[in-house]
């Protein structure tokens, strides 16, 4: 994906292979990707029914059918296991809201009202990992993405206090049509009926709120 530039604060912190010796003599034994897919997809639906607070690293090995020591040869812990469950959906909003530049902030002949080619195509990835994105904004309390909810709504803002024209010079009306914006995302995120359905609740969301200040 061109534009979903990721966080710059996110690294990768799982395993490729694990070592040890044998007689003295270090060995390193590459890690089964098999093993590391079903470790993500235990997680994702660990994470995703009850948090990260409450999420237990024996329960994910259950549904992985392994060992729980075993999850920690690929993550070094449960905040890195976190970190690779989300990776797909850590975007760095304010330079993907940035990346269409001037000529792009209208955009109604895209498929959804307002949203620049960027904007658009890293929307089409969240809908594509919506239990990513659902952790991510009402589940990641007690972590470091805690605030991100906060912050998508503030970088949102930003950019339509930069862009709007319409005649009201009031910051708390851009800050509401922010937090309506991404409300009405995770509604459609929760109640989702398929992509086709999605874009078009969300073009219809998108006009609703962004053609009262002139986008």
């Amino acid at each position: 994906m061109k534009y979903c530039y990721p966080l710059d604060k996110v690294k990768n912190t799982s395993y490729n292979e694990q070592k040890f010796k044998i007689g003295g003599v270090e060995v390193a034994q590459v890690l089964k990707e098999e093993i590391r897919e079903n470790i993500l997809k235990a997680a994702l639906q660990e994470f995703f029914d009850k948090g990260y607070k409450t999420a237990a690293m024996r329960n994910i090995a259950r549904q992985a059918k392994i060992p729980t020591g075993l999850i920690y040869s690929y993550y070094e812990n449960k905040d890195a296991l976190f970190d690779a469950v989300l990776r797909p959906v850590l975007y760095d909003w304010e330079r993907v809201l940035t990346a269409g530049g001037e000529n792009e902030s209208q955009h109604t002949d895209s498929e959804i009202y307002g949203l620049s080619k960027a904007e658009t195509e890293c929307i089409l990835n969240l809908f594509d990992h919506r239990q990513e994105f659902i952790i991510l904004i009402d589940k990641s309390g007690g972590t470091k993405y805690e605030n991100e909810k906060e912050r998508f709504i503030r970088d949102i803002e930003e950019h339509l206090n930069k862009h709007r024209n319409d005649d009201t010079d009031d910051e708390i009306f851009s800050h509401i049509i922010a937090n309506n914006f991404v409300d009405g995302l995770m509604q459609i995120m929760y109640h989702y009926k398929g992509k086709e359905w999605a874009i078009m609740i969300l073009h219809k969301l998108s006009k609703m709120y962004l053609s009262g200040i002139g986008l």
